[in-house]
C-alpha cells in the first residue's frame, strides 16, 4: 500500500457508508449494505434522543482514505422505569498498516459524552483482551459462553457435529448418525415436551407488542433495551419481510404473553443452517412460557427446514427452562460481553446476573 500520510480521527457520517463497506471487506468483516446501513441510522425510533451522540468514528489517512472505523449503535434501555441512553460498539476494523492507531477508536467510544452505558457484546478474542486491558467490566451473566442447541433436522445437525470433530466421510455418516441422534433426543426428551400456551406465528410487530412491552417493563427490574413495536420492526422487520426471520408468539386468554424472534443464520463455523433465537421475552419471566417459546422455536425450525435452533443466554431465569429441554452445548473459548457504566450507582446496580436481560438483540 502506498504511503498515505498521517492518520486522524473524526466522527463518522452517513456519507462514509461506502468507504466503511470497503474497509470491512478488506478486513474480513463481511459486506455492508450502505443503503441498509443508512436506513438503520435514519429510522431508529428514538433517533431524536441521540441527536448529540456520534454514529461512530473513522480513522482517515492523509490521502483521505478511510483506514479504520468503529460503529456506535444507539439503543435506549430501561431499568426499573429509568431510561438510559446506551451505545453498542460494533464492527471495529483497522487496516493492517494502521493498527497502531486502533485504540484511538475504542478510546473515543469509551470517552463519549451523554451516554450512560457503553456495551460490547460481540468481542473477538483480540478485542476481548484489549477491552479487559481498558478496564471494561465483564457483563456478569455466567453461562453466556455456553450456547444451547436443539436438532431440528437430525441428519443435518449430525453432519455438522461430525464435521466439527473432523470425522472422515461426515456427509455419508450423517444419515445413520442422524437416526441415532433422533432416537437419543426422543429418549431424553431433548427439545420435546407439551406446550401449554397457545402458539402462533406472526408476520408483523403490531400493537399487541406495545401493550406487551408496557407489561414487560413493569415486571422484574432488569436492564432491557426498549422493545416497542417500532423498535422491534426497526431491529428485525426487514429480515422478517425478506423471509430471513420468523416470530413465534405465546398467548393466554387472547393476550400476548411472550414472543421469540428467530433469525436465519448460515453458520460456516458449525456447517449448518440454524435459527438463532435473537430475542425471547416472557411476561414475569414465567418459566413455562419461556419453555413453550423454545419449543415453538424448535417447531418453527422443523417447519422451515432448519438444521437446528441456537439459544444464547446466561440470564438465570431463561437458562433454567432451556436446560430442562436437554440441549446440546459447547463452550466458547473467550468472553464476548463487556460494559462500562456511566456512574458508580449504575455500575453497582448492574453488578449481578439478575440485573441483566442481555441477548443477541443487543449484539451487532
Amino acid at each position: 500500500m502506498a504511503f498515505e500520510g498521517a492518520v486522524r480521527l473524526r466522527t463518522a457520517a452517513l456519507d462514509d457508508g461506502d468507504a466503511i463497506r470497503q474497509l470491512q471487506e478488506r478486513n474480513g468483516l463481511g459486506s455492508l449494505d450502505p443503503l441498509a446501513w443508512r436506513r438503520q441510522w435514519e429510522e431508529y425510533p428514538y433517533a431524536a434522543e441521540f441527536r448529540d451522540i456520534p454514529m461512530g468514528w473513522v480513522l482517515v489517512a492523509g490521502s483521505g482514505r478511510v483506514v479504520g472505523s468503529l460503529g456506535n449503535i444507539h439503543m435506549l434501555y430501561d431499568l426499573g422505569g429509568n431510561r438510559i441512553r446506551g451505545a453498542i460498539a460494533t464492527a471495529w476494523a483497522v487496516d493492517a498498516p494502521h493498527r497502531g492507531h486502533s485504540l484511538q477508536l475504542m478510546m473515543a467510544f469509551l470517552k463519549q459524552k451523554g451516554v450512560g452505558l457503553c456495551l460490547n457484546g460481540s468481542a473477538s478474542p483480540t478485542a476481548s483482551r484489549v477491552l479487559r486491558g481498558m478496564k471494561m467490566s465483564r457483563i456478569p451473566i455466567p453461562g453466556y459462553e455456553v450456547p444451547c442447541f436443539w436438532a431440528a433436522r437430525p441428519s443435518g445437525f449430525a453432519r455438522a457435529a461430525l464435521a466439527r470433530r473432523s470425522v472422515p466421510a461426515a456427509a455419508i455418516l450423517s444419515w445413520p448418525a442422524g437416526m441415532l441422534l433422533s432416537a437419543r433426543d426422543v429418549l431424553l426428551r431433548s427439545g420435546r415436551g407439551r406446550i401449554l400456551s397457545a402458539m402462533h406465528r406472526t408476520g408483523e410487530f403490531d400493537h399487541r407488542f406495545d401493550t406487551f412491552w408496557q407489561n414487560l417493563s413493569g415486571g422484574p427490574r432488569r436492564l432491557r433495551a426498549v422493545r416497542t413495536s417500532a423498535v422491534l420492526d426497526w431491529r428485525f422487520g426487514a429480515a422478517l419481510r425478506d423471509g430471513q426471520a420468523a416470530v413465534v408468539t405465546a398467548t393466554r386468554d387472547g393476550a400476548l404473553n411472550g414472543y421469540a424472534v428467530l433469525v436465519r443464520r448460515q453458520s460456516p463455523e458449525l456447517g449448518m443452517q440454524l435459527y438463532d433465537v435473537a430475542d425471547l421475552q416472557a411476561l414475569r419471566d414465567e418459566a413455562s412460557t419461556i419453555r413453550d417459546l423454545l419449543l415453538g422455536a424448535i417447531g418453527a425450525a422443523r417447519e422451515d427446514g432448519m438444521d437446528a435452533v441456537k439459544f444464547l443466554t446466561g440470564t438465570p431465569v431463561k437458562r433454567a427452562p432451556a436446560t430442562e429441554l436437554r440441549p446440546y452445548c459447547y463452550r466458547l473459548k473467550f468472553w464476548q460481553l463487556y460494559y462500562r457504566a456511566g456512574t458508580p450507582e449504575l455500575g453497582s446496580a448492574l453488578s449481578n446476573a439478575d440485573a441483566w436481560d442481555f441477548s443477541p438483540f443487543d449484539t451487532y
